[in-house]
């Protein structure tokens, strides 16, 4: 198996997503779920991430099968933690295992999701879902394009969501 990054590459603390990004990909906006009222909660999240909930990222970590396609989908979520401890990484040996067995495997970061100074926010689990949406419309193109290291690669009729906590 092998694995890769994607992201918006405008990551201001994990060089996986911004710098070393292998694939890009566009923002998106949450803002019509997430509810962040003015003030110290959205101002901190906007001074640690550099953006708002008009353009949050469509970040993942991938771990796919060397070999002939098309393989199996699995997006995983984590839950909700200090949006400063990243857990997307946390699922290595997960990605390893599947991607080992045929599936490819995405650690979707959710990081800026989570709860900072004042706890948890306002339709952030209605956001989480909308999320992997976007995340299975990328995917969706990318098995389309040729050209994208995943074209023809992805069985888009086996897909399978799984989530940690909220996630």
């Amino acid at each position: 198996f092998a694995t890769l990054t994607y992201g918006s590459g405008t990551d201001l603390h994990r060089p996986e997503f911004s710098t070393e990004v292998d694939l890009m990909t566009d923002s998106i906006s949450v803002g019509q779920f997430m509810g962040l009222a003015e003030g110290i909660e959205r101002d901190s999240r906007e001074w640690f991430w550099g953006f708002g909930p008009s353009a949050f990222p469509r970040n993942g970590r991938v771990w796919y099968p060397i070999g002939e396609g098309p393989f199996p989908l699995v997006l995983m979520m984590h839950g909700n933690h200090n949006m400063t401890d990243f857990s997307d990484a946390g699922y290595t040996y997960l990605g390893e295992h599947l991607a080992w067995h045929g599936y490819i495997f995405v650690s979707v970061d959710a990081n800026f999701f989570n709860g900072y100074v004042t706890g948890a926010v306002g339709g952030e689990n209605d956001a989480r879902a909308w999320m992997l949406l976007k995340h299975l419309e990328l995917w969706q193109d990318w098995n389309e394009t040729t050209g994208n290291p995943f074209a023809g690669q992805v069985d888009m009729e086996q897909i399978a969501l799984m989530g940690h906590s909220r996630g």
